[in-house]
C-alpha cells in the first residue's frame, strides 16, 4: 500500500519530467527552492510540506482534498533506512520509508518535538530487553545535549548506535541494557568524534 510519502515523490517526479523536460534546475526555479532542497526531496532526503508543493498541484491538475478532523489530531513522523545499532551498525541510510502518525496531545504532553523526530528499527541485541532486533524507536533530534543516564541514538567513529548514556568525570560512558556488552568510555579523543542525533522517546512507550 502506497504512503502518503510515496504519492508526493510520485507527483514531484512527475512535475519534473511532463512540466520541465526532467530540468531538476528550472523545476526548482518555478517551486521557489534551491536545486540542492529539489533534489533530496527528489531523493526521499527530506519531505516537502504540502504549501511548497501548491505549485506542483495546480501544474498538474491535482486537487488536495482537506483531510477531516480525526487526520488534524495528528502528527507525521517520517520513518528513515537508517539503523540504529544495539550493539553497532554502520547501516546509516537516511532514505525515506514513510510517514507514520502520533497523537498530538501524546506529542505535547510528552514535549516531543514531531517537526525534528524520526523514526528508525533497532538492529542487534545490546539493548535487550528493553529494545529488540526490529524494534522501531522515535528519536527527536532536538533533543541532543546529553542527560545523564537517558538514552540516545549517537555516533562514535562511524558507527550509528543506540546506548544509555552516563556523564563521568572522564567523558561519556555508552552503556548497553544486555549484561554481555561491555560499557564503552568516550574520553579524550573518541569525544571529538561523538555525535549525538538525538534522544529516544518512544518504543511502544514513552522513555
Amino acid at each position: 500500500m502506497n504512503t502518503l510519502s510515496d504519492e508526493i515523490f510520485e507527483l514531484l517526479r512527475n512535475f519534473t519530467e511532463e512540466r520541465h523536460n526532467g530540468n531538476k534546475a528550472s523545476a526548482a526555479r518555478e517551486l521557489g527552492v534551491s536545486q540542492v532542497t529539489f533534489t533530496q526531496w527528489l531523493n526521499r532526503v527530506r519531505t516537502p510540506n504540502l504549501t511548497a508543493l501548491d505549485p506542483v498541484f495546480k501544474a498538474l491538475g491535482v486537487k488536495l482534498a482537506i483531510p477531516g478532523k480525526e487526520f488534524l489530531d495528528y502528527d507525521y513522523v517520517p520513518k528513515i533506512a537508517a539503523k540504529a545499532g544495539a550493539g553497532a551498525s554502520l547501516e546509516t541510510n537516511g532514505d525515506l520509508e514513510g510517514l507514520y502518525a502520533f497523537r498530538k496531545d501524546f506529542m505535547g504532553i510528552e514535549h516531543i518535538s514531531a517537526a525534528h523526530s524520526v523514526l528508525m528499527d533497532v538492529v542487534g541485541d545490546s539493548m535487550e530487553p528493553l529494545f529488540s532486533e526490529g524494534d522501531t524507536l522515535l528519536v527527536d533530534k532536538s533533543d541532543i545535549e546529553v542527560m545523564d543516564g537517558k538514552i540516545y541514538v549517537v555516533t562514535l567513529g562511524d558507527e550509528l548506535r543506540v546506548k544509555r548514556v552516563q556523564k563521568t568525570l572522564r567523558g561519556l560512558l555508552l552503556r548497553s541494557e544486555n549484561p554481555k556488552y561491555a560499557d564503552v568510555p568516550v574520553e579524550g579523543p573518541d569525544l571529538e568524534n561523538f555525535v549525538v542525533h538525538g534522544r529516544v522517546r518512544w518504543c511502544g512507550k514513552v522513555f
